[in-house]
């Protein structure tokens, strides 16, 4: 189905938010307070829905929720708001075929998540023109600093000279900016106008600084909803807190990273093992290791209290 890409480019403008997932009790997505939820953003005007793998708990969920997700809340707004989702795992084949699914679950367009582990610019590059392949919707890549990302090792990302390849392809019509940089933020607009819609990390002082841009955007969490803030998050997976202790000790990260993150870093490490200086290149033992333990994590969460 032929896709208008610029029509979408130019909604996706001021304030995007950041969805978070409801959990019920038990830890299951808790799908019947999402009507309450969307109506709530759309009530309060807001028109940009997006999914963020960290922001949305997607690294905890399976790639069916993911897209049941999404595919849920974009019933529920409709033609009422655009509503982007995310693809969520270092896999190449969850990714598309996550895709395939949000397309035919009719959602406006999707970042593509570079993965947990971080590949070069050139390998996200052709991910996302992989991607575009697959896939007739708007695609938006997730990272265009070029700054050092030290939360994940300081692992160089995307500049101004990999996005001009992109720039070729019309599917491709937003960026989002992880780390707030200004320059880059700025450097885009110089050289490509309004060819991207930038959504930046949510940073209130440093959107006030580029928002008379063209295609301007910002990510933030707005609205509150208990289930599913970190804390809240945390609490209702108590019950495979010691599955995930065990993680850590295996894996032998040494990073103090919380329980949902840890989750998200193990399930990318089994799709994509090799890690690349300075992380640890994790032995096959202790990838088997985590592999069960990641088994029984899964496995908790469907278990009652």
């Amino acid at each position: 189905m032929p896709r208008n890409f610029d029509e979408l480019k130019t909604r996706i403008r001021g304030p995007v938010v950041g969805l978070l997932t409801p959990f019920a009790a038990d830890g299951a997505v808790d799908f019947n307070s999402l009507p309450g939820y969307v109506e709530h953003q759309l009530a309060a005007g807001l028109d940009v829905l997006a999914f963020s793998p960290m922001v949305s708990s997607l690294c905890v969920l399976t790639a069916d929720e993911t897209r049941r997700l999404a595919v849920e809340v974009k019933r529920i707004a409709g033609d009422r708001a655009c509503v982007l989702a995310s693809t969520r795992s270092d896999s190449p084949t969850d990714t598309f075929d996550l895709l395939r699914g949000l397309e035919d679950g009719g959602l406006d367009g999707a970042f593509v998540f570079p993965g947990y582990l971080g590949p070069k610019p050139q390998v996200y590059i052709r991910l996302l023109e992989a991607c575009g392949d697959v896939t007739s919707m708007p695609l938006l890549g997730f990272q265009v600093s070029v700054e050092q990302d030290r939360r994940f090792g300081g692992l160089p990302w995307m500049d101004l000279d990999h996005w001009q390849r992109l720039a070729e392809r019309p599917q491709i019509v937003g960026l989002k900016d992880d780390t707030g940089n200004l320059e880059v933020r700025r450097g885009l607009v110089a050289r490509f106008g309004g060819r991207f819609a930038i959504v930046g990390p949510g940073m209130a002082d440093r959107y006030l600084q580029v928002h008379d841009s063209p295609g301007q955007a910002e990510l933030t969490s707005i609205g509150y909803l208990d289930a599913g803030d970190e804390r809240r998050a945390r609490a209702i997976m108590d019950r495979a807190l010691d599955c995930i202790r065990q993680v850590a000790d295996a894996t032998n990260c040494g990073w103090g990273i919380e329980p949902i993150q840890m989750i998200a870093h193990v399930r990318g490490w089994l799709a994509s093992p090799t890690m690349r200086p300075p992380l640890p290149t994790p032995s096959p033992a202790q990838i088997d290791a985590v592999r069960c333990l990641v088994d029984a994590y899964d496995a908790a969460q469907g278990e009652p209290r």
